[in-house]
C-alpha cells in the first residue's frame, strides 16, 4: 500500500513539475516573443509618425510594402492613430490601410457569418470612415455593409456599425440610423444620436421629418439632435414642433432654436412664451429668446418676469441679462416693484454685477 501511495506521489510531483517547466517554456517564448515585436514596431514606428505628419512622401509607401513581420508589429499604432488625428494625416493613414488591402479585408470580414469578425471589421471601417467617406469605391460599399450590420442579431455588431455610419455619413445612412430606434433589434439612443450628430447637416432632412412623427420620445430626440447640428434650415420644422401636443417635444424644440440662435425664430418663441399652458415650456422658451439675444423679445420676457410663476419668471430674469441695455432696464424696473417679480429681478442684477456679466 506504502508503495502505491510513493508511486502516485511520485507521479503527481513529476506532471506538476512538467507543467511548471511547460508554463515557464511558454512564459519565455511569449516574453522573448514581445521583446521582438517591441523591437520591430520601434524600429518601424517613425515610418508611422512621418506620415502622419506629412513630413515625408516617401514614409508612406515605405509603410505599404512592409513585410508581413514588420507591418503586424505596428498596425495597432496605426489603428490606435486613426482615432486621434484628422484631415491630410487621417488620409495618409488610412490609404496605407487601403494600399495594404486591410480596408478591402474588412469589407470582406462584414459579410462573414462570424459576429466577432463583423464587429472586427466594422471597428475598423469606423476608424477610416472620415477618409472613406470620399473614397468612389469602397465609401459606397462600406455605408452598404454597414447599412446590413443594422439589422444583425449581435448587439455588439449593431452598435458598432452605427459608430462607423456616423462617421462615413451621408443622408441615407441619417434615415436608417433613426429607424433603428424602434426596430426589433434597437440600438441606444444615445448612440444613435452621437452617430447622427456626426453626420451633421447631412441629416438635417431625416431629422427633419422625424420631428413630425413615430412617438414623443422619438420626435424629442428629433428635435434636439436638430439643435445640437445647429442647421439654420431646420428653424421652421421647429418652429412648428412648439406646437407639438407633447410638452417634452415642444421643450426640446425651445431649446433647439435656442442653441441655434436664430432671431426669426423670436416671433414663435415669443407665442409659446405668452401661451403656452406648461410652466417647463415657457421656461424653455425663454430661456431660448435670452441666447438668440433679440432685444424685441424685452416686452414679452418682461410680461412673464411680472407674471409671477416661479421657474418662468426666473429664466425670464436671467434671460433679460442678455439682452443689453433694454433688458437691464426692464431688469431695473421690475427690481423696484414688488415680490416675487422683484426678487427675480434683483437676483439677476446681482448675479450679474458678481459674475461681471457685460451690459451690451
Amino acid at each position: 500500500m506504502r508503495t502505491v501511495v510513493q508511486a502516485v506521489l511520485v507521479v503527481a510531483v513529476a506532471e506538476a513539475a512538467l507543467c511548471l517547466l511547460v508554463l515557464c517554456a511558454t512564459r519565455v517564448v511569449r516574453n522573448r516573443r514581445e521583446r521582438s515585436v517591441r523591437h520591430t514596431a520601434k524600429a518601424v514606428r517613425h515610418l508611422v509618425v512621418e506620415t502622419a505628419g506629412g513630413e515625408s512622401p516617401s514614409a508612406g509607401a515605405a509603410l505599404a510594402v512592409l513585410d508581413r513581420r514588420s507591418w503586424r508589429a505596428v498596425e495597432p499604432t496605426v489603428t490606435r492613430l486613426l482615432n486621434r488625428v484628422k484631415g491630410g494625416s487621417h488620409r495618409a493613414l488610412t490609404e496605407v490601410l487601403v494600399r495594404r488591402g486591410v480596408v478591402d479585408a474588412a469589407l470582406a470580414d462584414a459579410a462573414r457569418p462570424r459576429s466577432l469578425r463583423r464587429a472586427r471589421a466594422a471597428t475598423l471601417l469606423a476608424l477610416t470612415g472620415p477618409s472613406l467617406r470620399t473614397d468612389p469605391e469602397r465609401g459606397p460599399e462600406a455605408r452598404r455593409v454597414l447599412h446590413t450590420l443594422l439589422g444583425h442579431r449581435s448587439v455588439t455588431v449593431r452598435e458598432t456599425a452605427v459608430r462607423a455610419l456616423g462617421r462615413l455619413g451621408d443622408s441615407a445612412s441619417a434615415r436608417l440610423l433613426l429607424g433603428t430606434l424602434d426596430a426589433p433589434r434597437p440600438v441606444a439612443p444615445g448612440l444613435v444620436g452621437d452617430a447622427l450628430i456626426r453626420i451633421g447637416p447631412a441629416g438635417v432632412e431625416a431629422l427633419t421629418a422625424a420631428a413630425g412623427g413615430g412617438d414623443e420620445q422619438y420626435r424629442a430626440l428629433a428635435v434636439e439632435l436638430l439643435g445640437l447640428i445647429k442647421d439654420r434650415r431646420a428653424v421652421p420644422a421647429l418652429s412648428a414642433a412648439l406646437d407639438d401636443p407633447a410638452p417634452m417635444v415642444r421643450a426640446a424644440a425651445a431649446a433647439a432654436l435656442g442653441r441655434i440662435g436664430e432671431p426669426a425664430a423670436v416671433a414663435a418663441l415669443g407665442g409659446t412664451v405668452r401661451g403656452d399652458p406648461s410652466g417647463r415650456v415657457v421656461a424653455a422658451a425663454a430661456e431660448a429668446l435670452g441666447l438668440i439675444g433679440d432685444e424685441n423679445a424685452v416686452p414679452v420676457l418682461e410680461e412673464t418676469l411680472r407674471h409671477g410663476v416661479y421657474r418662468p419668471a426666473h429664466t425670464a430674469a436671467r434671460a433679460l441679462l442678455r439682452l443689453g441695455r433694454a433688458g437691464r432696464t426692464a431688469l431695473a424696473d421690475a427690481a423696484r416693484g414688488p415680490d416675487p417679480c422683484g426678487a427675480h429681478a434683483r437676483e439677476a442684477l446681482s448675479r450679474a454685477a458678481g459674475e461681471g456679466i457685460p451690459d451690451r
